[in-house]
C-alpha cells in the first residue's frame, strides 16, 4: 500500500508531501535505502491465549518469505532463517529454536479462542 501511495503522490507531482515522507525516514532506514516513511511505526501486543492463535501467528511468520513482491523461498521450510523446518519435523535446520510447546509456563491446550 505504501508503494502505491508514493506512486500516486509522484504522479500528482505532490513534492511537498513526498518531502515530508522522506524527512520522516530514520537514519538507520535511510542507510538501507528506504526513501519514504508512509505509516507511523506501531506495535500491537496480543496475549497468546489459545493454541489456535499461536499457530495462526506462526503460520503468518512462516509464510512471509514465500509471498509478496520478493519471494525468498518456495516453501516456508526452505527459508534459511525460518523456524518452519523445525516445526515441520525436519532435521535439516540452520539453527535450533525452542518450539513453543516446549515452554512449560503456559498451558494453551484447554483455552478457548475468544
Amino acid at each position: 500500500m505504501a508503494y502505491e501511495i508514493v506512486k500516486q503522490l509522484k504522479l500528482q507531482n505532490n513534492n511537498s508531501m513526498l518531502l515530508q515522507l522522506e524527512n520522516m525516514v530514520n537514519n538507520t532506514d535511510k542507510k538501507r535505502g528506504k526513501l519514504h516513511e508512509v505509516f507511523e511505526p506501531s506495535f500491537d501486543c496480543k496475549e497468546m491465549r489459545s493454541e489456535k492463535f499461536v499457530y495462526q501467528k506462526l503460520d503468518y511468520l512462516h509464510q512471509n518469505p514465500c509471498r509478496y513482491k520478493i519471494i525468498l523461498a518456495a516453501k516456508p521450510e526452505n527459508y534459511f532463517h525460518s523456524s518452519a523446518a523445525q516445526y515441520a519435523g525436519s532435521n535439516n535446520i540452520a539453527y535450533a529454536i525452542t518450539i513453543y510447546t516446549d515452554l512449560q509456563d503456559i498451558d494453551l491446550t484447554n483455552n478457548n479462542e475468544k
